[in-house]
C-alpha cells in the first residue's frame, strides 16, 4: 500500500479552483460509454458528477487565504498483491476508501465542539483509476533515455537516406535500431518503455480530493500540518492540533487487512 498526501498547487499558472485537477482526473473517461465511466463518490453517495465536485470543493473555502491550499490530494495505490487479493474489484476498493477515510479523520489531533473529528466532518470526493502510465521521471524511462535518443537519431537518418538527402544503408541502420532495442534495460512486449506508455499488470489506484475546511465550512483541517499531536494555548485555553501521518498510513493498512482478511508480509508493511 502506497499513500501520498499533497497540497493543492498554487501560484503561477495554477488555478485557485479544483476544476483543473478534477478535469485531469476525468482523462480515463474520455471516449467511454457512459455505462463504462468511473464516477466520483464520497462516504455516502455514488455517481457524483465532476461539476458537483468542483462546486462543493470551491464553495468550501471560508476564510482561507489566497496562498493557502483549498484542498489536499490523497493518492492510495494498493500493491499488485493487494489488488490481486481483492480481484481488482472496484466495489471493494470503494468500500476500503470509505473505511480508510475514517482512519484519516481519526488521525487529526483536533476537536470540534469538544468531540473528536469523525468522517462526517470530512468533505471529500474519490475516484478510481484503472491505468497508470510511465512518467519522464520514472526509473525505467530515465535509464532507457540514452537508447531512445540514439534510436530517434537513427530513425531520422533513415528518413534522410530514404529522401536521398544523405548516403547510407537503411538495412544497416534498421539493424542498429534493433540492437539498441535489444540492449535497452526496460521493455514491454519488445517495445522500449517511454513516457506515456501504459504500465503492465493491475494498476488500479484511487485519487481523493479532500477539502481543507471541514464539512460545515467552519474549521480548517490540514493533513499537511507540521505539528504532530500537540496542544497550544489559544485565547486563554488549551487547543489540540496536528495530524499524525504515520497513524493514518498504518491505520489504512490495518483496515485493508481486516476488511479483506489479507495476510500482510512484513516487507509489505509501512513499518
Amino acid at each position: 500500500m502506497y499513500i501520498t498526501i499533497s497540497p493543492q498547487k498554487l501560484g503561477g499558472a495554477f488555478s485557485q479552483s479544483a476544476g483543473d485537477f478534477v478535469n485531469y482526473l476525468e482523462k480515463e473517461n474520455e471516449g467511454k460509454n457512459p455505462l463504462d465511466k468511473e464516477y466520483f463518490f464520497n462516504q455516502y453517495e455514488e455517481k457524483i458528477k465532476p461539476y458537483q465536485v468542483i462546486k462543493e470543493i470551491d464553495g468550501n473555502t471560508a476564510k482561507l487565504k489566497f496562498k493557502e491550499p483549498k484542498y489536499y490530494s490523497i493518492t492510495i495505490s494498493p500493491s499488485q498483491y493487494e489488488l490481486k487479493h481483492i480481484q481488482n474489484n472496484p466495489e471493494k476498493l470503494r468500500a476500503f476508501v470509505r473505511e480508510t477515510m475514517k482512519d484519516y479523520a481519526r488521525s487529526f489531533h483536533r476537536e470540534i465542539n469538544g468531540r473528536p473529528i469523525s468522517v462526517d466532518d470530512i468533505k471529500y470526493f474519490a475516484k478510481i483509476e484503472q491505468e497508470r502510465t510511465y512518467k519522464s521521471n520514472d526509473v525505467a524511462v530515465r535509464e532507457n533515455k540514452p537508447f531512445s535518443k540514439q534510436i530517434a537519431h537513427l530513425k531520422n537518418e533513415i528518413r534522410k537516406v530514404d529522401r536521398g538527402e544523405i548516403p547510407g544503408n537503411i538495412r544497416q541502420l534498421e539493424n542498429d535500431i534493433r540492437k539498441l532495442v535489444r540492449d535497452a534495460p526496460y521493455k514491454i512486449r519488445g517495445q522500449l518503455v517511454e513516457a506515456g506508455m501504459k504500465k503492465e499488470g493491475l494498476q488500479s489506484h484511487v485519487h481523493i480530493i479532500v477539502s481543507r475546511k471541514d464539512a460545515s465550512n467552519s474549521y480548517s483541517l490540514s493533513p499537511g500540518s507540521k505539528y504532530k499531536a500537540s496542544e497550544v494555548k489559544m485565547h486563554g485555553k488549551m487547543v489540540k492540533r496536528g495530524f499524525e501521518r504515520d497513524r493514518f498510513f498504518q491505520g489504512s493498512e490495518k483496515t485493508f487487512d481486516k476488511l479483506f482478511q489479507y495476510k500482510r508480509n512484513y516487507v509489505e508493511s509501512y513499518t
